[in-house]
């Protein structure tokens, strides 16, 4: 090969290089722009997925929040007595009946005793109330009259009924699950014991039931006890002078007329057995007696 042809040959290559890395050059920077595309939807994406997982947690630690500032619902059995003094028994009793009424309560046992006059002479009411209303009907039942005595007891049962209540879901779920055996049980003596096992639980499920019902009644309403009598009356208050002596004459004087009448009603019918028998008897001895005088007064 001359001189002139590797020359030749020599700029041919060089052109070639050039040729492909200028077409190279092109290719990287678009590669390049390519990874900065990729780039920047993933870094999109990592932002993306970081606000989801930071709104997530924001959403799960609300949650917490709240769950732990909700109030638990307490249950509470609350019971009252109160013992009031009134001029007027069968006023203050109506006006408790009316006011239990006006509570949606009701009268659950009374007894009312009244004197020899027909007069009510002291009255003793059970009432149910809605336990949201206790207080206020024990403040309006010291307006009837007098207190001469009033008290008050809250029991916080809030744990007995949480355990009363998931006693009774396990126990639901447990005979649930007896009875799928005793429906797969094929032996009479599998199938006896199984049996026997269910009515067992089944008579502890009907005992935590009524407990469960006792105490939605005990919280749901308050139970009260009101006493109301009459005023009694002091030493020093006791009327005195003419008036109470007179008083206490009459009173004295209706006492011995009381005595001398339950007296005489005792006599009377022996009275009237000796005006019966005892007239006749005499008479017949006058005429015997009479009869006798006259022949010796003649001789």
């Amino acid at each position: 090969m001359t001189p002139r042809s590797r020359a030749a040959l020599a700029t041919f290559l060089l052109m070639v290089m050039f040729t492909l890395a200028g077409c190279a050059e092109p290719g990287g920077g678009e590669s390049s722009s390519g990874d900065a595309m990729a780039r920047e939807p993933a870094s999109r994406s990592s932002d993306a997925s970081g606000g989801s997982t930071s709104e997530s947690r924001d959403v799960s630690s609300g949650a917490k929040q709240s769950v732990a500032t909700t109030p638990l619902n307490r249950e509470v059995i609350s019971t009252g007595q109160i013992s009031v003094s009134t001029r007027s028994i069968s006023k203050a009793r109506a006006d408790v009946i009316r006011l239990v009424t006006s509570y949606d309560g009701s009268v659950a046992d009374e007894q009312t005793d009244s004197d020899q006059g027909g007069r009510l002479h002291d009255s003793a009411l059970t009432l149910r109330v809605p336990t949201a209303s206790f207080g206020e009907a024990m403040d309006a039942l010291a307006r009837i009259g007098k207190v001469q005595h009033q008290s008050r007891k809250s029991e916080d049962v809030t744990t007995q009924v949480l355990d009363n209540d998931a006693r009774i879901r396990a126990a639901e779920r447990a005979i649930r699950q007896i009875e799928l055996l005793l429906g797969r049980a094929e032996e009479i003596r599998d199938i006896i014991a199984i049996e026997s096992d269910l009515a067992r639980r089944q008579a502890d499920l009907d005992s935590l039931k009524s407990q469960q019902a006792w105490l939605e009644d005990q919280t749901s309403l308050s139970t009260i006890n009101v006493q109301l009598s009459r005023p009694s009356k002091a030493p020093e208050d006791e009327a005195r002078g003419f008036l109470a002596g007179l008083s206490d004459g009459w009173d004295a004087m209706g006492t011995a007329t009381v005595a001398l009448l339950t007296v005489l009603g005792a006599v009377l019918p022996f009275a009237v057995l000796v005006v019966l028998f005892g007239v006749p008897v005499r008479m017949v001895l006058r005429r015997r007696v009479s009869a006798v005088s006259a022949p010796a007064r003649s001789t």
